[in-house]
């Protein structure tokens, strides 16, 4: 682990990283308004709704994604990450009357380890949270995963659920080389708009209020892992690998009264739509390097 250490338990591991593992990337898409429009609940986690960490007011609908990870080296050791890219937030243009740009944001994003969670936040302002990851071979769906994310402290009690299984169209994996922001069904969504991620400044927990910081602890988070970042960055990750469609499916808990169609719970994870159930990609191998990101002016 190229890292240099302050405290055992949370390594400083600065950017740039280099990663390999195994992604499933799925689009989904909000018409796109000019002018704002809601976030769907649960886009924020308590810490940062509200901060400057908080876009919401600035979301314009369009093309996002959802993407789940598992990372099998980096350098913050291997670790599996739930991702939510909403769509398109706005940001002030040029002086001279320049319409508004556009760009992606991370908004709400759980990984399974507290060194990935300090170092995302402090090293790119990605809004991390902890989670417990669960992948087991589906009891009712045939050559299907079942994955359920869940909070530390209830494990037993995702608030994500979904049943992954890879498309008979590809049957074998083809090679890509591309930035994971930049895939063509992307483009064609976005219709130009750039295609980065820019991540405000994240707050500490120690800075939050002491109702907001009971909150994280009843949900098993490691209060010290959740550092801040005070600039505002924008980063745009490359990776290359082998790829096939995949598909995402609702996975209703045994005996359960809740309805799962929205993969989330609408309050842990926001639930949402997929863009189509036919164009997603599971990267079954990749190589991603995540570099050191542009230092920007506020939003």
């Amino acid at each position: 682990m190229s890292a240099t250490a302050t405290d055992a338990a949370l390594p400083v591991c600065p950017a740039p990283w280099d990663l390999t593992g195994e992604g499933w990337i799925f689009p989904i898409s909000t018409p796109f308004s000019k002018t704002p429009i809601p976030l769907p609940d649960g886009s924020y986690a308590p810490l940062e709704t509200g901060t400057s960490a908080d876009q919401g007011k600035r979301f314009h609908g369009g093309v996002g994604m959802v993407m789940i990870v598992r990372y099998t080296s980096d350098e913050a050791g291997p670790y599996d990450e739930l991702m939510y890219i909403p769509g398109l937030f706005s940001r002030a243009g040029a002086e001279n009357g320049e319409e508004p740009k556009y760009h992606l944001a991370i908004s709400r994003i759980y990984v399974s380890t507290d060194a990935s969670v300090a170092n995302g936040r402090r090293n790119w302002g990605i809004p991390k949270h902890r989670a417990e990851f669960s992948f087991t071979p589906s009891t009712t769906s045939r050559g299907s995963t079942l994955l359920t994310v869940s909070h530390p402290s209830s494990p037993s009690q995702p608030f994500f659920r979904c049943l992954l299984r890879d498309s008979r169209a590809t049957p074998f994996a083809l090679p890509v080389s591309t930035t994971w922001l930049d895939w063509r069904i992307s483009q064609s969504l976005m219709s130009g708009y750039e295609a980065a991620l820019v991540q405000p400044p994240v707050p500490a927990a120690s800075s939050t209020s002491s109702a907001t910081l009971e909150v994280l602890k009843e949900s098993g988070q490691n209060v010290h892992a959740l550092v801040a970042s005070d600039k505002t960055y924008v980063v745009e990750p490359a990776a290359s690998g082998w790829s096939k469609l995949t598909t995402m499916e609702p996975a209703p808990e045994d005996g359960a009264d809740e309805d799962w169609s929205g993969f989330g719970d609408g309050k842990g994870f926001p639930k949402f739509k997929l863009w189509s159930n036919k164009l997603n990609v599971h990267m079954t191998s990749f190589r991603m390097s995540f570099p050191v990101p542009e230092v920007v002016d506020g939003l």
